[in-house]
């Protein structure tokens, strides 16, 4: 657990149902966004996210809302620059301070190491 600041690299996948931010539930945010929600706000939905190496998999309600690989050598727009597969902290957050947002059964289970095959 961090204990102050916001991991500064990594991906955001998005839980926002209905608040003003275009940007919906299930989507990579600003990589790979959702413009339709594919959940209603009060009622309990799944989520999924799976990390495999470079492959992200988000899904909601068993449906894939985000399927995406980064490619090798990725380059991000300057206020984007941290956002890259890596390993280390992953966070659960309320989109604003008007928002709510509640979590249930949260599981974490780290996958077998993903081999690379060396660059020929």
């Amino acid at each position: 657990m961090r204990a102050v600041g916001w991991p500064a690299k990594g991906y955001e996948v998005q839980v926002n149902n209905s608040q003003a931010d275009w940007r919906r539930t299930g989507g990579l945010y600003a990589v790979q966004d959702r413009k339709e929600a594919p959940a209603k706000d009060d009622q309990w939905f799944g989520m999924t996210v799976r990390v495999s190496g470079k492959h992200v998999v988000v899904t909601v309600d068993g449906k894939v809302t985000a399927d995406y690989v980064e490619p090798d050598g990725v380059e991000r727009d300057r206020g984007l620059a941290g956002r890259l597969l890596s390993r280390g902290t992953f966070a659960l957050q309320c989109h604003d301070p008007g928002s709510e947002v509640h979590y249930k059964q949260i599981r974490v289970r780290p996958l077998p190491e993903t081999v690379v095959p060396a660059a020929k």
